[in-house]
Formats: structure tokens, C-alpha cells, sequence
């Protein structure tokens, strides 16, 4: 028996070329639930607009890219609520 981890982090597409990163440990009404905003800005490029401290870097290859890092990023490092 296989014993599935729920994801915390996911991303939702709003436009062709603009997702949201969302926090699913945050109600959908709480401000903290999203995480980031994310633009495409080249066929090999996106954008990020942080909304919660994860990283400072702003550019990446693919959205699945910041997911990734939205979900690997330290366990330790404090969220906007000021929470670890």
C-alpha cells in the first residue's frame, strides 16, 4: 500500500500566459493561499512576482521551474504570516 503525500503547492493557469502558485495550507479567501504570479515573458522564459518570500530570483525556464522551487524551498525559511 502506497501512502500518497497531499501536494501543498499548485499551480493555476489564468490566461495563456499568466499562472498563479497557490498554498493550499491557506483557506482560498486568506491572502497568504498565493504564493506567486507568474508571466510568461519568452518561449523559454517566465516571469515571477513573489507575494510571499521564497527566493529573490525572478526568472525562470518554465513554470513548473518556480513550482519546483516554491516546494523545495527551505522548510525553515519564514512565510509572510511569520510562520516555518
Amino acid at each position: 500500500m502506497s501512502m500518497m503525500t497531499p501536494t501543498r503547492f499548485e499551480m493555476r493557469r489564468l490566461t495563456e500566459n499568466e499562472w498563479l502558485i497557490l498554498d493550499d495550507s491557506f483557506d482560498r479567501t486568506d491572502a497568504r493561499h498565493t504564493v506567486a504570479c507568474v508571466t510568461r515573458v519568452s518561449v523559454e522564459q517566465v516571469e515571477v512576482v513573489w507575494l510571499r518570500p521564497v527566493t529573490e530570483r525572478i526568472r525562470y525556464g518554465s513554470v513548473a521551474d518556480v513550482l519546483e522551487a516554491v516546494s523545495n524551498a527551505p522548510s525553515g525559511r519564514p512565510l509572510a504570516d511569520g510562520s516555518t
